[in-house]
């Protein structure tokens, strides 16, 4: 990812090919569809989609490498507010 790129700039398409792509190296027996699909939920979820692509897969694979695993869900309806963003706290 060069200097001008930014994970919010890059076409969500491009951003899961490749997420995909990382993900197939990092567990090279997945097949394309299982990668693809992966690729696919690690963008539906906020945490990882602001990430670079790569990025977020070595996230992932990481978390699951531990024992002691974090939760890692999607934000609940009180932490966001109807735009689908972080709520912005008053000064």
């Amino acid at each position: 990812m060069n200097m001008a790129e930014t994970p919010d700039r890059i076409e969500p398409s491009e951003w899961r090919d490749r997420c995909a792509l990382r993900i197939a190296e990092i567990e090279p027996d997945l097949a394309t569809a299982e990668t693809r699909a992966l690729a696919q939920e690690l963008h539906a979820f906020e945490r990882t989609r602001v990430m670079a692509p790569e990025a977020a897969a070595d996230f992932v694979a990481s978390e699951m490498g531990r024992e002691e695993r974090t939760r890692f869900e999607r934000r609940g309806p009180a932490r966001r507010n109807g735009s689908g963003s972080a709520p912005v706290q008053p000064d």
